[in-house]
């Protein structure tokens, strides 16, 4: 990000970021010097992005995450605090996040740039990076001293060209700068080259100027995760194609020599009354075919050529097995460039947009309505009160403890797609916890649901009046089909088996059982194998987080159609 660029995303996203806490941090998996910043704001909770030397930016893709050290030396530092105030430092790339306990977050996007947390004092208390600089040093309990400011005004050459400057750049420049402050942005994007805040050639305009920062990075972020996490495997893989080289050589040699060998032994035995005169006479070399040969003038003409002929059928030994081990080891290279494969293909899957239904559980019925369903009482209270609308249909097991299910805009909708809708409330309520079959679910509309209670009565959190007639669906077998749907992203799918299988090919189906942990493993790993991708760890947590309970799988069903 250029300073223009930081600019326009402080303009933009300032009020947004004011008043924030800081919930948790992360790091990006395997990239430990980009930080997830998991912010609870006024309206939403955020993800905020923050990699040093390079950018800031809200994210609203799902990316795999860790705790690595730095992530747990910043939680301990300044978890729970909340930010107070934002400012760029000296109109620099540098932005100073003011906290509310007196300590600042200095986000350096300068190249070699770091991340640091100071006391109030301005003391440093940590750094991505601690090291003596040639114009300062970084060091815990030092004062942060900024890296050296420019003397003269640069203009970056994208901006020149987008502005088509020939002369009066600084000028022209300070203009866009004050259009920026006056929150003047354009937010353009060409994917994969360049983003600005202004208008220029061959750009799509975007939403916001944050969603073109996130776009922009998104593609590199992959590429960066891709590079680390296969650097050891290309390691391994290079290993064994230099291993594979030189075997190679060692059997095209092994095969030169038995030849030679072997010729050696048909010459001795065609030029046979020579060889028998050299022993005669004690010499132990002869000149065959302009070629000098050694002979054992101890043995007979038979046994000199059989000595050439045993020892090229050893270099033959010696080139078979070879050849078994170069088998061997060009099908562990087909394994390892495999193995890259799935582990490019899983990375690439695994950075996808969240959408705003996704804070709940969620589902789509075989013929596509949207069905969502609180995870808790807050949840359950919050789907009546601010997504239920009059038309929607609002389903309920019929047993205390159970998620407020809703299918929105429910026009022209089956049968079929009120029973799916009717799996989701079933299965995510106590029923499964019970470790019952099924159970009984009714449906009304939006209409004949209210959070008033009748005079003289109090309605608990997460508790509905339900006016006029319900409609009953009888033992709802409290039975959920998960599959994986693999786009550019992957995306869990879960719903009733009518509804996911309309969907996808491979999934398996769940039931109450009695466990959880070691039920996920298996889950992952079947529909893993099933789409030939890696999964990491964070999918597991996904699953985890779907399961209604501790469960067990009933059916797995493959694109082959193999049950089990």
């Amino acid at each position: 990000m250029s300073y223009i660029d930081l600019l326009a995303w402080v303009v933009e996203n300032k009020n947004e970021l004011i008043g924030c806490r800081i919930d948790n941090i992360y790091n990006l998996e395997k990239l430990d010097n980009v930080f997830i910043f998991k912010l609870h704001c006024k309206n939403s909770d955020k993800n905020l992005i923050i990699e040093p030397g390079v950018r800031i930016n809200f994210t609203k893709y799902d990316i795999q995450k860790e705790i690595g050290n730095k992530a747990k030396s910043l939680r301990e530092l300044i978890r729970d605090l909340v930010i107070s105030d934002v400012q760029i430092i000296d109109k620099e790339r540098i932005l100073k996040i003011a906290l509310s306990n007196g300590m600042k977050i200095i986000v350096e996007l300068l190249p070699r740039g770091l991340l640091l947390v100071l006391d109030d004092q301005d003391k440093i208390k940590f750094s991505t990076e601690y090291k003596e600089f040639k114009d300062r040093v970084v060091k815990p309990g030092l004062p942060y001293v900024q890296p050296p400011k420019q003397n003269k005004v640069v203009v970056p050459k994208d901006i020149q060209l987008a502005l088509h400057l020939t002369s009066n750049a600084e000028e022209e420049y300070e203009k866009l700068e004050k259009s920026i402050v006056e929150g003047k942005i354009t937010p353009c994007i060409q994917k994969g080259i360049n983003f600005m805040p202004i208008e220029f050639e061959g750009c799509e305009k975007g939403n916001s100027f944050n969603d073109v920062i996130d776009e922009y990075f998104l593609e590199l972020t992959k590429q960066k995760e891709i590079q680390k996490i296969t650097e050891k495997i290309e390691g391994e893989k290079k290993k064994l194609e230099k291993t594979i080289q030189q075997i190679e050589e060692n059997i095209k040699e092994y095969e030169e020599k038995a030849e030679e060998l072997r010729k050696i032994g048909k010459e001795i035995m065609e030029h046979y009354m020579e060889v028998e005169n050299a022993i005669k006479n004690k010499e132990k070399k002869i000149k065959l075919e302009d070629k000098e040969i050694e002979i054992d003038p101890k043995l007979s003409v038979t046994k000199n050529a059989s000595i050439y002929f045993d020892k090229a059928k050893e270099y033959v030994q010696k080139s078979k097995k070879a050849k078994e081990t170069l088998e061997e080891l060009k099908r562990k290279l087909n394994e390892i460039e495999i193995e890259i494969k799935k582990e490019e293909e899983g990375r690439k899957l695994s950075i996808r947009k969240k959408e705003w239904y996704e804070k709940y559980r969620w589902s789509f019925t075989t013929n596509g309505f949207l069905v969502i369903a609180g995870k808790d009482a807050d949840q359950n209270e919050s789907l009546v009160r601010k997504l239920l609308e009059d038309n929607d249909i609002f389903l309920h097991a019929d047993i205390q403890g159970a998620a407020a299910t809703i299918i929105k805009n429910p026009k022209n909708i089956t049968e079929q797609d009120i029973y799916d809708a009717a799996v989701i409330a079933a299965s995510y309520s106590k029923a499964w916890k019970l470790g019952l079959a099924a159970v009984d679910v009714f449906w009304v509309y939006g209409s004949q649901v209210s959070k008033s209670p009748p005079a003289g009565e109090y309605l608990p959190k997460g508790s509905f009046m339900i006016y006029g007639k319900k409609n009953y669906i009888k033992s709802v077998k409290l039975n959920l089909a998960i599959g994986f749907k693999i786009n550019d992203s992957l995306e869990i799918i879960v719903g009733s088996e009518n509804s996911v299988s309309a969907k996808v090919k491979n999934y398996v189906l769940i039931s109450p059982g009695d466990e959880l942990e070691r039920t996920a493993d298996r889950i992952v790993k079947i529909l893993s194998e099933a789409n030939s991708i890696n999964a990491g760890k964070e999918l597991k947590n996904e699953v985890l987080s779907i399961l209604p309970g501790k469960s067990k799988i009933i059916k797995v069903v493959k694109e082959t159609n193999d049950k089990q």
